[in-house]
Formats: C-alpha cells, structure tokens, sequence
C-alpha cells in the first residue's frame, strides 16, 4: 500500500482497481466531481498510468517505428498524443509520448508501464542491429504515480504552488517543478488539465499540500467515476467502451492521430489496405434533446426508413446541455454528421435522434483567460462573461462622468 492510498482511506475515498493499482473510484457524489471539473478544480490520483522511459540516440527511431505519429515532430519539453498499433492496425493503447532531455517518456492510461517496456523491446528485437544505440527501457511506474488536476482554475493553483511560468505552459508541454517532478499540460475533457508525475511518496505530500492551497479555489478531490459524464460529452478512446465494437482507428474516426506519410510504423500496411478497401462500420456521435422516458442503451437498434443501420454503443443525459448524448456505430454509408432521421428502438418505442460530430461540450476553460482572469483576486474578473459586464459597466460609469462634465458638474466619485 503507497502513503498516498493511506491517504485515500483516511478521507473515506472510494477504492477500486485500474490497470492492478488500487486508485480512488469517487471521494463524493460523481455529479459533484464533475462540476468541480467543469466550474472550478478536481484534484484525481492518476497512478493506474503507465509510466516508461526509453533513452540512447536511437530511442526516438525506435518509438518512431511504434506510434503511428511522428515522434521527429516534437522537441525537449514538448508532447504527443498517438497510438500503439497491432499488426492488423488494431489499437492496442493510447498514450502521450514527452521528449524530456535525454529520453521519452511514454505516458498510457490504459497499460502499465512493464507493458509500454514490453512493446519497446519487442520491436527492438525486430531489428536490433538498426537501433544499436538503445541505452535503457525502463518502466517508471509502479515506484512513481501522478495527480491529475483539472478544471478552469487548475492553471491558477499550480502558477500559486510552482511559479508563473505554469501560466504560459503550453498544451501538450511539461516542466520539471520542484527538482523531482514533471508537469504536463494535457487531457482529454476540454479544460485546463495538468498530469503531475513522480515518485508515490513525494505525490502523497504534494496532494497534502494541495488540499490546504486548494480551499480558496473551491477545488475538489475526486476518483475516476466522474469520467463517465465528462468523457459522454467529449468522447475520447476507451477501450472497455469501444472494443466490443472495433479498434480500427478508421472507423473510430481516429485517423487525425496516423501520420499515414511516415514510411513504416507497426499496423501502417494493414490501415492501408483497409483504406483501400473501405469499412464496413463507423463511429458518429448523436444528439437528443431533453431526457426522454426511456434513455437508448447500449445495443438499441439506429433505424432508417424501416431498415437496421447499427446500434447505440453508449448514451446518457447530460444535465450540463439538457440532452442525451452517445455515439451510434453505423454501417459506412450512413455514418454522416447532422442527420435528424434516424430512430433509435428504445424499451419504450422509437425516438428519433440527430446524428453529431464531437465533442458536445461547452468547456468553461474556453471563457478564462490565465493573463486576464482570476478565481480569488477579486479585482480581475472571473471569466470574459464577468469582464463583458465589467467593461459594460465601466463604460456606463464614462459616459455619466462625461455629461456631468458637459453640464458642468464634477463627477461623483
């Protein structure tokens, strides 16, 4: 047990189990975790991640021949986001890869970090004598783990913790803080989010020291149940929710994540081929207004015009949007964005549904400005609604100062 489970346990955290760590599930109510996420800071334990390294001069060609991004494109300090690939272009993981000084960092939610090790060397063994200049493959984790700070302030309270120079921290790049750590600005929810990593012990007194700095921020410490809700309104890869149906990056509408211009990497023939011969299936989002009777569940039939085009692979009602949302898995030909046509056989009968492009959401994060707006310095605004209402009222305030002057009365202070 790590100091930070002990921690977990005394706050009458929610336990359970991701990738064999045992990682808080929920601290309180999911609804209350993620309006944490949505209007202020949720603090999560992240440690089910698998963490590796993998150093020497040859380490980026060997990652490069891995992921199906571009590896070349990223500098010290800079990130990632790609795929893991199986050989018949099946995704195995996703991750985030971090050029950090002399290594990369591969960072997966869903795999350990022996597993990122394990699918280093074997493709290392494919062809030891091209990447001859391999100094280590190593995992990080289970020894380190990572805190997960999210939400429209989470920029705020770590600038407060590390220093001004989290502010200008730019998506998908990190900086060392406090000599042991690395900060990397990412995620998947559409607000401010920072991954904190590094050893158990040295989180466990960082999430302590969050609590007490987090309180004037409203911040709340959450587990990974919140995802549900969040992930239903910017819909990300998750494999106990998509796998059933497909891994193929095509037809998950993933192909934003292949460099198809690279000249090899793991799976590059065979997403050719199925390029070439088209899929059968894809993913689209769907839409539906209010929160009907009977809400479409997994494996409810998508009809048109009488006929069977797919099935709901996940819905549920956002209250955030006063709407269903889910993702459909249609037959190719009828997988298109902002059809209103569509029925989906519920228990309670047909509802008609409108097919989406995603993300859903709309991220708070979108309306605060780290340059302009403040959660706890009452003399800047909050987001750019309150800084409208400011400016409004600021220019009402001129215009009397200027027809008192006009009518030569002195202004009232």
């Amino acid at each position: 047990m790590t100091k930070l489970t002990e921690i977990h346990q005394q706050h009458g955290a929610i336990l359970g189990e991701r990738n064999g760590v045992a990682i808080p599930l929920s601290y309180c109510a999911a609804d209350e975790e993620y309006k944490a996420v949505r209007k202020n800071i949720l603090l999560s334990d992240y440690s089910h991640f698998g963490i590796a390294a993998i150093s020497g001069d040859d380490a980026w060609s060997l990652l490069n021949q891995l992921v199906s991004g571009d590896v070349s494109s990223i500098r010290d300090e800079q990130a990632m986001y790609s795929l893991i690939l199986d050989e018949t272009g099946n995704i195995i993981t996703d991750l985030y890869i971090a050029c950090d000084d002399e290594r990369f960092l591969l960072i997966s939610e869903w795999v350990s970090g022996e597993t990122l090790c394990e699918l280093l060397r074997a493709k290392l063994a494919e062809n030891e004598e091209e990447f001859a200049d391999i100094e280590s493959i190593e995992s990080l984790t289970p020894e380190w783990g990572m805190l997960h700070f999210e939400g429209p302030y989470a920029w705020e309270l770590l600038a407060e913790v590390y220093g001004m120079d989290v502010i200008g921290l730019p998506f998908q790049e990190h900086m060392h803080v406090d000599d042991e750590l690395i900060l990397l600005r990412s995620g998947k929810h559409g607000e401010y989010s920072y991954k904190l990593m590094g050893p158990q012990d040295v989180l466990a007194d960082v999430w302590m020291q969050m609590l007490e700095a987090g309180e004037k921020y409203d911040m709340r410490t959450g587990g990974l149940n919140y995802q549900h809700l969040v992930r239903l309104e910017n819909p990300c890869w998750e494999p106990d929710t998509l796998n059933t149906y497909t891994r193929c990056p095509i037809s998950l509408q993933m192909q934003w994540a292949v460099r198809y211009d690279k000249e090899v990497f793991t799976g590059l023939e065979s997403l050719n081929d199925r390029l070439e011969e088209g899929v059968s299936h894809r993913v689209v989002g769907m839409t539906l207004a209010g929160k009907p009777n009977a809400i479409p569940q997994r494996g409810d039939k998508v009809m048109s015009d009488g006929n069977c085009i797919g099935e709901v692979i996940i819905c549920d009602y956002s209250p955030d949007l006063n709407a269903c949302l889910g993702r459909l898995f249609l037959t190719d030909d009828m997988a298109w964005a902002d059809i209103d046509a569509y029925q989906v056989v519920t228990a309670n009968g047909p509802i008609t549904v409108t097919t989406s492009a995603v993300p859903f959401a709309r991220n708070y994060s979108f309306l605060v400005n780290p340059s302009e707006h403040s959660y706890v310095d009452s003399t800047r605004p909050r987001d750019l609604v309150q800084q409208s209402e400011w400016n409004k009222l600021k220019e009402e305030k001129m215009k009397a100062e200027k027809a008192a002057l006009a009518a030569g009365n002195a202004p009232k202070a």
